[in-house]
């Protein structure tokens, strides 16, 4: 007699494989923050595809068709997402070795908060749920540098 499948184990599974996309999509948003600092705002515009692709890995690992993703709020926060990160680079942009941490940092930053999102927007889909779009303070709140503390 055949084992029936764990679905806990499954659902640890596919969470460990979102985690994996998310890591790589932002290992990829790191490379490019730093290769494209010289160019101010250009690797806002490169990003986008590659949330796309983080989007659709992450949609059909939680098995939600590409018709059945919240496309219109993904792409939204997305945008909204990279408009706050421009705003908050724009300030180091001309600081050669600055702007590409700042780059690579705020590009890791957003694409984790963008992984989570897709990830929680996907289950949602998959239960029959709606989602909305991640409010700009939330996006600027998670991307913006957080002061350090007084030692």
């Amino acid at each position: 007699m055949a084992n029936a499948p764990d679905p806990a184990a499954e659902a640890d599974a596919a969470t460990e494989e979102v985690a994996r996309h998310i890591r790589g999509a932002s290992i990829a948003a790191a490379v490019l923050g730093v290769v494209l600092s010289p160019i101010p705002l250009a690797d806002e515009i490169v990003l986008l595809p590659v949330f796309g692709v983080l989007t659709a890995k992450i949609a059909r690992t939680r098995g939600v068709g590409v018709r059945a993703v919240p496309w219109r709020p993904i792409a939204v926060t997305a945008v909204a997402g990279l408009g706050a990160r421009a705003a908050v680079n724009v300030t180091v942009s001309y600081i050669p070795v600055v702007a590409a941490a700042a780059n690579a940092a705020s590009g890791v930053l957003l694409t984790r908060l963008l992984g989570r999102y897709v990830d929680t927007a996907c289950r949602t889909a998959q239960s029959g749920g709606e989602t909305a779009p991640m409010s700009l303070k939330d996006i600027a709140d998670a991307i913006r540098p957080k002061p350090r503390a007084a030692t």
